[in-house]
């Protein structure tokens, strides 16, 4: 199938499926450090059983929107929006590997506000409704970008929120991080301990199937906080 056709298809399955999408956003720190307590191996044995779980429920396959995106030394795309089972593809094609000396928190970020700007176009040319998304951050240390470069990713990330037009969850791994708290507005970051990253994401799957029934009897989803 060429790129064209690739470009058909993904049109076609826009218009089809009607489901109100909940899209998540998940922005997931890299670096070298991620390899202490086999931190960055948790976080991907977590996406994945998250995944799967999404995927093997009816409502849930149907209405989760899923982008995945790695920063270590440079800002990766590793799955672009679309269902659980291609994020898991994906994620099995190109597993997250901690590597590298920086952490480029701004430039992950703002990857992935990029690919939602776009995702959201095509969501409304076929009239396709979607719950506002949800931006999750975890990270085990400071950005070593420019604070200028940090400060600008997280006032955007602001706006976003004042307008009501994202939801953020940013979590401490490891040592943790104080730029998350730039990504918030009331300054509140979670507390991922590595034993605990199993928990978070099956909260999250939970979370998840749930908004998805609340959607279908026209609730409207509501993610908790409250997962520890």
């Amino acid at each position: 199938m060429n790129e064209f056709e690739n470009l058909l298809s993904r049109d076609l399955e826009f218009a089809q499926n009607k489901s109100n999408r909940i899209m998540i956003c998940l922005c997931i720190d890299c670096s070298a450090s991620m390899l202490l307590q086999g931190a960055m191996k948790k976080v991907n044995d977590g996406m994945e059983a998250f995944l799967e779980k999404t995927n093997n429920d009816t409502l849930a396959r149907d209405a989760a929107d899923i982008c995945i995106v790695s920063f270590g030394d440079t800002a990766q795309l590793v799955s672009d929006f679309g269902t659980a089972d291609e994020a898991l593809h994906n994620l099995h094609a190109h597993p997250i590997l901690p590597v590298g000396a920086n952490t480029v928190l701004a430039a992950g970020v703002n990857m992935t506000l990029e690919l939602l700007a776009v995702h959201q176009k095509q969501l409304e040319a076929v009239n396709n409704n979607a719950y506002i998304p949800w931006l999750i951050i975890i990270s085990d240390g400071d950005s070593t970008e420019r604070p200028d470069d940090v400060n600008a990713a997280a006032e955007h990330v602001q706006e976003l929120l004042r307008a009501h037009e994202l939801k953020t969850m940013c979590l401490n791994i490891g040592s943790g991080s104080n730029s998350l708290p730039a990504f918030t507005l009331d300054g509140k970051v979670g507390r991922l301990d590595s034993l605990r990253v199993t928990d978070f994401f099956d909260m999250l799957s939970r979370n998840v199937s749930s908004a998805s029934k609340a959607a279908a009897e026209s609730g409207g989803p509501e993610f908790t906080r409250n997962w520890n």
